[in-house]
């Protein structure tokens, strides 16, 4: 007797089992596609981005523990923000918006704010903050042109996944860079270009090379590569369309310094 199957009770039947996150981890580095096609495939779980994104949050955390518990490491960093701190106030002062009584007095206020924990404490709960802010405004982002611009078929939480795994990457970059900083005992401006070129600090062009990272492209790679899985787009449509994003976060960030930090 002949048995009849429909299309769908034949994909369930050929369907490859859910990865656990373990696999999905180490699938990141070595098979990124299996990974996201699995996802695709099975659905996303929360286990996707919110492990990640915890564990960002504690390597930043401790990486920013274990700089300002180190005096000489904390000397150049507490230099670097008393020095960012004056000549903002010197422009405002130039400005004629606060006096240099006022300023003398923010910068006094501004050093016993940082001489403690006040400030650790502060920076981790910004760290916290921004981490899953960033998250959930990315993947609202990486879902509405994924699905209505490249006409992809895709829930928003796919577009969480996505980034979170992705997140593994930067995790990598994080420990790296942490490794680095305690071995020449120097805080330096990332694993980039700006690391080896000499240029003003907070100058456009330190921005651009800061930019200028092996990680960040191995990043954006698997961001759209796993995109283009998920949503079921072109694999070169999804990737150009992730570095498009890139370039114009970039360009934009410098005219607008406050917008300076990681897509």
């Amino acid at each position: 007797m002949t048995e009849n199957y429909t299309q769908s009770e034949l994909e369930v039947s050929t369907s490859p089992e859910p990865l656990s996150f373990i696999d999905k981890l180490t699938g990141i580095f070595t098979e990124p596609s299996k990974v996201f096609e699995n996802i695709r495939i099975n659905g996303p779980k929360t286990s996707d981005w919110v492990i990640p994104i915890l564990i960002s949050i504690v390597i930043s955390i401790f990486t920013s523990w274990i700089i300002m518990s180190n005096p000489d490491l904390k000397v150049e960093v507490d230099a670097k923000q008393k020095k960012a701190t004056e000549e903002r106030l010197d422009k405002l002062v130039k400005e004629g918006k606060i006096t240099e009584q006022q300023k003398e007095e923010q910068l006094e206020q501004m050093e016993k704010l940082t001489s403690g924990m006040t400030m650790l404490i502060i920076q981790w709960i910004g760290i916290i903050v921004f981490s899953f802010v960033i998250a959930f405004l990315l993947a609202l982002i990486y879902w509405l042109v994924w699905v209505f611009i490249l006409k992809g078929n895709g829930t928003y939480n796919h577009a969480l996944s996505v980034y979170g795994l992705s997140i593994f990457i930067t995790i990598l970059e994080s420990i790296l860079f942490a490794v680095l900083v305690l071995l020449f005992v120097k805080i330096i401006p990332g694993i980039s270009l700006a690391a080896v070129v000499d240029a003003q600090e907070g100058s456009v062009t330190r921005f651009i090379l800061s930019k200028i990272n092996p990680f960040t492209f191995w990043w954006l790679y698997v961001l759209g590569a796993g995109l283009s899985k998920v949503y079921e787009v072109n694999k070169i449509k999804s990737i150009i369309s992730i570095v498009l994003m890139w370039l114009i976060y970039v360009v934009i960030a410098v005219f607008v310094p406050v917008l300076r930090f990681g897509l």
